[in-house]
């Protein structure tokens, strides 16, 4: 995310002849130190450091361009980021990070970086031209059984999802779920047993080819969600294709990512592997008429699979669209048009926590914009599956203002489904392991229109889709304040997300949209919006 310290670049990790090099210092009688990250899925105790001094651990590994997330495993159990790298993801994890470029450089993210002085991606590299309807989309998550109960349910609700203002529904996979190792009741969705079956729970192919249609019938699109590295356990392809999949020491199939043993992680080696993979994403784009793929966990699948992806699916459709789970910058080259952005959240939670400023803020969009390629289109989002409801981190209020400027930022904005009436019984994507259905019985009828009525306002404005984000200066503490377009159409957003009511100075334009703005007397209530041409 952004940068935490500054730190002394030779601790830092470093390219040498072999790879890159990192280091660790640790205390006196430690027994290990092993890296983990996704360059190898995870693997807390295949990458052993040795100790070259009292202290002093080292170890070196090749990796490939792109966006790395990383721990050290100390002793086989205590996983801490990079004491030495101030990096830290923006998947609200606590990973440190780090980019190799195309060279074999070590990229890290610096302080200061501006239009005027752009990181090396961004003067090097304009990022991979995306659709038109997906740079100004709305891309609300839902999970079939638990949005609607089936494909018909899923249906039944699309008037309410239109009506919302959204443009894009994902899926969350529709796959049959393995057996083996199963938690809960149901077992993980992303454990899928047949990669061209429809789980029979959700309807048949009639139904989901109906919601579909429902779905384009309405101007909308619909993304389909792929668990691209991996298959469950219990896939009849480990028993029919062993040599397709990883193995551990002792040469079982078996996921290299801890505390997932009901998956099989794929070995993207193996071309036949990959033909078929790529024969079945084109049978379900080329049968329903989906829009895109959602790539679970493409930061640790091959670039060089993506870019295939991307060639087998464009020549079905050109104006197919790719979102990448992963923050990789290169990801944006030749293969996804649309990766992830989480700061924003955590930023936005530190400004209302007194912990960072509005200027902060800026800085940190600053510097998550001009250190990937050009015209990177990166999905922002206040709630992400793995992560629980926005106002269970950030507090009801403070989530209405983030919301009034996730809603109305550069980048395209994803809503888990629930955000938008503040559903309360959403954990993390665990809950799918049982049968679940979003509480439909506690609708929050504020939050609801004040999303609606902030994606009206997206949905009628194309400064806030298309046109340039400026920060606005000089604002009371906790107030952050943007300028989107210039010209006739611009257009200003002020959020107070602190808990204090504040005065702003006069401003000219009218009030497009307001939540907690007295006019007469220029004061914006607590975690109040007021958002006005310019």
């Amino acid at each position: 995310m952004n940068i935490q310290f500054e730190t002394s670049p030779e601790q830092l990790p470093q390219r040498c002849a072999q790879g890159i090099r990192f280091r660790y210092q640790g205390a006196p009688g430690l027994r290990s130190v092993a890296l983990a990250g996704t360059f190898n899925c995870w693997a807390g105790d295949v990458c052993r450091f040795e100790q070259v001094a009292p202290g002093r651990w080292e170890c070196l590994l090749p990796i490939a361009a792109g966006r790395h997330l990383y721990k050290f495993v100390v002793d086989d159990r205590h996983w801490i980021p990079d004491p030495a790298n101030p990096w830290i993801s923006e998947d609200g994890q606590n990973n440190s990070c780090l980019t190799v470029d195309e060279h074999g450089e070590v990229l890290m993210r610096q302080r200061g970086l501006d239009a005027g002085a752009a990181g090396p991606l961004y003067r090097r590299h304009q990022a991979l031209a995306s659709p038109a309807w997906l740079r100004e989309a709305v891309i609300y998550q839902l999970s079939v059984p638990a949005f609607g109960g089936d494909f018909d349910g899923v249906r039944a609700r699309l008037d309410y999802l239109e009506q919302l203002g959204v443009s894009v529904i994902w899926m969350m996979p529709i796959h049959p779920i393995g057996h083996q190792g199963r938690r809960g009741t149901l077992g993980d969705p992303y454990a899928v047993a047949d990669f061209d079956a429809i789980d029979p729970a959700l309807g048949d192919a009639t139904a989901l080819q109906a919601l579909v249609d429902a779905i384009h019938a309405r101007g909308m699109r619909v993304v389909f969600d792929w668990t691209l590295n991996r298959s469950s356990a219990d896939h009849p392809w480990t028993a029919a294709h062993p040599d397709w999949y990883t193995r551990d020491a002792d040469g079982q199939v078996y996921y290299a990512v801890p505390q997932r043993e009901y998956f099989a992680g794929f070995d993207f080696s193996k071309r036949a592997l990959r033909t078929e993979l790529l024969a079945a994403m084109r049978r379900w784009v080329g049968r329903y008429g989906f829009d895109g793929l959602r790539l679970d966990d493409s930061d640790i699948t091959p670039t060089d699979f993506l870019v295939e992806i991307r060639s087998a699916l464009a020549a079905l459709r050109p104006d197919i669209a790719l979102i990448s789970q992963s923050y990789d910058e290169f990801h944006h080259l030749h293969s996804c048009d649309l990766t992830y952005e989480g700061g924003t959240r955590e930023m936005l939670r530190r400004v209302a926590c007194g912990q960072a400023d509005a200027s902060a803020f800026a800085q940190y969009w600053k510097e998550s914009t001009y250190s990937f390629p050009r015209g990177a289109l990166r999905m922002r989002w206040l709630e992400d599956k793995e992560q629980p409801r926005a106002s269970k981190v950030l507090g009801t209020g403070t989530h209405r203002a983030a919301a009034a400027l996730l809603l109305t930022m550069d980048g395209v904005p994803h809503i888990l489904m629930g955000q938008e009436f503040d559903e309360p019984s959403w954990r993390d994507w665990t809950v799918l392991f049982n049968r679940y259905r979003l509480d439909w019985s506690a609708f929050n009828p504020g939050m609801h229109s004040h999303y609606r009525a902030l994606l009206a306002l997206r949905r009628a404005h194309p400064a806030l889709r298309q046109d340039a984000t400026a920060f606005i200066e000089e604002l009371p503490p906790g107030v952050i304040g943007m300028r989107r377009g210039s010209g006739a159409g611009a257009i200003a957003v002020l959020a107070n997300l602190s808990e204090r009511p504040v005065t702003l100075a006069a401003a000219i334009g009218p009030v497009l949209y307001a939540d907690g703005w007295d006019q007469a007397h220029g004061k914006l209530a607590a975690h109040g919006c007021v958002i006005r041409a310019c």
